[in-house]
C-alpha cells in the first residue's frame, strides 16, 4: 500500500494514479489531464486536507521557481517544518503567494509519510524586472525617475506597469518645467525582455520669467491679490528656486481665478490665458486676459419654512442686504449665523439650504433660503469613550470641562464651546497626525421607540451618568475616541417647552 497522496490544484482536489511498480520517483505521479495550463489568478477555493489536521510537518519543498528565492518564498509563508498541519493555514499561504503579484497560479501536494505530512509548492511565476535605466536624460537624476516610476529590480513585469511608469515619468518632467518632453520604451515591452530601458528627450526647459493679469477692475482688486490665488509664479535667483513652467498648472489657475470671480458676484467672468516665449524659447510671460462681466446685485431675500423665528428676526442676523453686491462668503457666514440661531435654541438638526434664483433682468437674483427646522431636543444621556492604551482618565474628568447636563436644553454653541475646552484642556491628544482629537457626536433617537414623558425628568448627577455602560478612560496625552457621545432621549412639545426669544 502507497500512503495517500493528493494534488490540490486552483483549489481543486484530484486524486493521482501511480504506477504498479511500487517505487516512488519523479514519474510515478500522473495528473489526471494530459497537459496543464494554469490559469491567472483564479480565486482560491477552500483546501480540503483537514484529515491531515495535526500531524507534524516533516518537509516543506518549493519546486518551478525560477527569480524567486526559495528563502523569500519560505518568508512569505506562515506553515513550518516540525510544527502541526494546519489545512486552514495552508490555503491562507496559498493568499499569501498570490498577494506577491509575483506569481500567477499554485499547485500544493500534501503527502503522508512516516506519521507525518510533506508539503510541496509547486509555483508558476510571472516575469520580473531584471533592471531599470534610463537613457538621455539631463535634468533629472536616475533615482528619482525610478522613484517615480515606481519599478524596481525584482518587481512583477508586465505591460500595465510599465507604461504607467512612462506616463508618470512624463508627468515628471512637465512638472519640472519640460512641457516638450517625449519618453519612449526601447526595451521591456516585448515578450521575453526582462531589462527595461526608458529613452528621454527632455526638450527644452522651461520657465516663468513674468505673470501678469489685464482686464481686472482695480477698485475690487489688484495684481497681489489675484497673484495670491494662483499657483503659478516666476522663479527666484533665475534657474535656482521654482518658476517651472506647468501648463497644466496654469489650466488649474484659471478655473481658481473663474471661481474667485463667481463668489464675489461676478458669474459670467471669463479669464483667458496667453503664453509668449523669449528669443531663447527658456523664458515664458504668463498674461491671464480676465473678463468680468456684470456683477450681480441682491434685489431681495426671503425665508421658507420658518416657524420658531420672524422673517424680521432672521433678517437681524444676516450680514448681506439687498440692493448689495453678491457675495458667497457672506452667504456662507449668513447661512452659519441662522443655524445658530436655531442650534441656541434646540432645533440641533435644523437644515439651513440657500437657493440663488437669477432674475430676468441682467445682473440681479433673489436668495431665498429654505429652512427645515426638525424638532427640539433636550440632552439625553452622555456617553463617554476613551480610546487608547491603558486609559487611565475617569469619565467625571471630561463631564466636568461639559457646559451641559442631561435635561439640558440642546444647545449647538455649547457643545461646540464643550469641544474647544476638550481639545485644549492638555489631557489628550490633539495633533490629527498622532491621533483622533477630542469631539462631540451627536445621535439622533429612534422617534418610534421613545415613550413620551411628562414633565420632564430632573437631571441626574452628572458623574453617575454613563454607570449604565461600562467606560474606557484614558492616560493623560492620549484622545479619546468620539468623546462625547451625547444622545437625545426625548422630543419636546411647544406646550412642554417653549425657549425664550
Amino acid at each position: 500500500m502507497f500512503p495517500s497522496t493528493t494534488v490540490q490544484q486552483a483549489g481543486r482536489i484530484q486524486p493521482l494514479q501511480r504506477l504498479n511498480n511500487g517505487r516512488r520517483g519523479s514519474n510515478d505521479i500522473i495528473p489526471p489531464s494530459t497537459q496543464f495550463t494554469p490559469e491567472i489568478d483564479e480565486p482560491q477555493e477552500a483546501i480540503d486536507a483537514s484529515d491531515l489536521d495535526g500531524k507534524l510537518i516533516k518537509s516543506i519543498e518549493f519546486k518551478g521557481h525560477k527569480f524567486m528565492t526559495e528563502q523569500r518564498l519560505m518568508a512569505t509563508i506562515n506553515s513550518r517544518t516540525d510544527r502541526s498541519f494546519d489545512s486552514g493555514l495552508l490555503q491562507e499561504d496559498v493568499r499569501n503567494l498570490y498577494r506577491t503579484g509575483l506569481i500567477r497560479d499554485v499547485r500544493v501536494v500534501t503527502d503522508s509519510v512516516d506519521d507525518g505530512v510533506s508539503i510541496q509548492f509547486e509555483v508558476f511565476e510571472r516575469p520580473t524586472i531584471r533592471s531599470l535605466r534610463f537613457i538621455g536624460n539631463r535634468g533629472i537624476l536616475d533615482e528619482k525617475l525610478s522613484t517615480e516610476a515606481g519599478l524596481a529590480a525584482g518587481d512583477a513585469l508586465n505591460q500595465y506597469t510599465i507604461e504607467d511608469a512612462k506616463r508618470k515619468v512624463k508627468s515628471l518632467y512637465k512638472k519640472y518645467g519640460y512641457p516638450m518632453v517625449d519618453i519612449r520604451i526601447l526595451e521591456g515591452d516585448k515578450p521575453g525582455q526582462r531589462d527595461i530601458v526608458f529613452y528621454v528627450i527632455e526638450g527644452p526647459r522651461e520657465k516663468v520669467a513674468r505673470v501678469e493679469f489685464i482686464g481686472f477692475d482695480s477698485e475690487l482688486t489688484n495684481p497681489a491679490r489675484l497673484q495670491s490665488i494662483i499657483q503659478t509664479e516666476k522663479g527666484t535667483l533665475t534657474w535656482l528656486y521654482g518658476g517651472d513652467m506647468n501648463y497644466e498648472k496654469v489650466q488649474e489657475d484659471v478655473d481658481r481665478l473663474v471661481a474667485y470671480y463667481r463668489n464675489l458676484g461676478y458669474f459670467q467672468a471669463r479669464v483667458g490665458v496667453e503664453t509668449t516665449p523669449d528669443a531663447s524659447g527658456h523664458w515664458i510671460t504668463v498674461r491671464f486676459v480676465i473678463n468680468e462681466g456684470v456683477r450681480y446685485v441682491i434685489r431681495s431675500m426671503q425665508f421658507s419654512g420658518n416657524t420658531e423665528f420672524t422673517d424680521a428676526d432672521l433678517m437681524i442676523l444676516l450680514s448681506l442686504s439687498e440692493n448689495q453686491p453678491f457675495n458667497l462668503g457672506a452667504m456662507n457666514i449668513d447661512n452659519n449665523s441662522i443655524k445658530s440661531a436655531y442650534g441656541i435654541r434646540g432645533y440641533i438638526f435644523a437644515s439651513i439650504t440657500p437657493d440663488i434664483r437669477f432674475r430676468e433682468t441682467p445682473g440681479e437674483l433673489d436668495i431665498v433660503f429654505n429652512i427645515d427646522e426638525g424638532e427640539p431636543f433636550r440632552v439625553g444621556r452622555i456617553n463617554v469613550r476613551i480610546a487608547g492604551e491603558n486609559p487611565r482618565t475617569r469619565t467625571d474628568v471630561i463631564l466636568n470641562r461639559l457646559s451641559m447636563m442631561p435635561g439640558d436644553m440642546a444647545n449647538r454653541r455649547q457643545m461646540e464651546s464643550s469641544e474647544r475646552r476638550l481639545r485644549h484642556s492638555q489631557l489628550f491628544e490633539s495633533n490629527p497626525a498622532m491621533g483622533k482629537p477630542p469631539t462631540i457626536v451627536i445621535r439622533e433617537p429612534d422617534l418610534q421607540t421613545i415613550k413620551p414623558q411628562a414633565p420632564l425628568p430632573t437631571a441626574p448627577n452628572p458623574v453617575n451618568v454613563g454607570e449604565e455602560e461600562p467606560t474606557r478612560a484614558t492616560i493623560r496625552g492620549q484622545s479619546p475616541d468620539r468623546l462625547p457621545d451625547i444622545v437625545p432621549f426625548q422630543r419636546l412639545d411647544h406646550d412642554q417647552w417653549r425657549p425664550h426669544r
